[in-house]
């Protein structure tokens, strides 16, 4: 699994998209690849939460990197803080795996083509998993709003069919 960050630089780096990368496009798009990777490895490929903000499900740390762009194009890499040289550099993504990369570019491109709204739209699927949670803290804001990874599992096994996903 990898810090979802990383694949954010690698979209950013390596993907000639169809509409500009925005911080709301691609949480969007962070999404889709996990719940499709959820579909044949137990944990995804994304080490971090999906939160059920009002737009749509949301990574928090990537949500507060690329924050600063407001809803406009981002152009630079997400950055992390060096400890030991007290500078900032871009977070690396050279050890995604070919096979991990694959799944990550094949996801991206099938989900470019949607717009930013239809791709909110889709999160929001009615029953899916941003839904069930979102209406859930709607009755009771003191419930958490991660999305559990197994809901987001269940939800991408059954647009599968039932059938794993390699």
């Amino acid at each position: 699994m990898y810090e979802a960050r990383k694949i954010c630089n690698f979209l950013i780096a390596r993907t000639d998209a169809q509409f500009e990368l925005t911080n709301l496009r691609l949480n969007k798009h962070l999404y889709f690849i996990q719940g499709w990777s959820l579909t044949s490895r137990p944990g995804g490929l994304i080490r971090n939460h999906f939160l059920a903000w009002k737009l749509g499900p949301v990574i928090r740390p990537v949500f507060d990197t690329f924050k600063v762009y407001g809803e406009s194009k981002i152009t630079e890499p997400a950055r992390y803080l060096d400890y030991l040289s007290g500078q900032t550099r871009p977070v690396s993504y050279d050890d995604i795996k070919a096979e991990d990369a694959e799944i990550i570019a094949r996801v991206f491109e099938s989900y470019d083509r949607f717009t930013t709204s239809q791709l909110v739209e889709m999160s929001h699927e009615l029953g899916g998993p941003w839904d069930v949670v979102y209406q859930a803290w709607s009755k009771d804001n003191r419930l958490n709003l991660r999305i559990p990874n197994e809901l987001i599992r269940k939800h991408f096994l059954k647009e599968a069919g039932g059938q794993v996903r390699h």
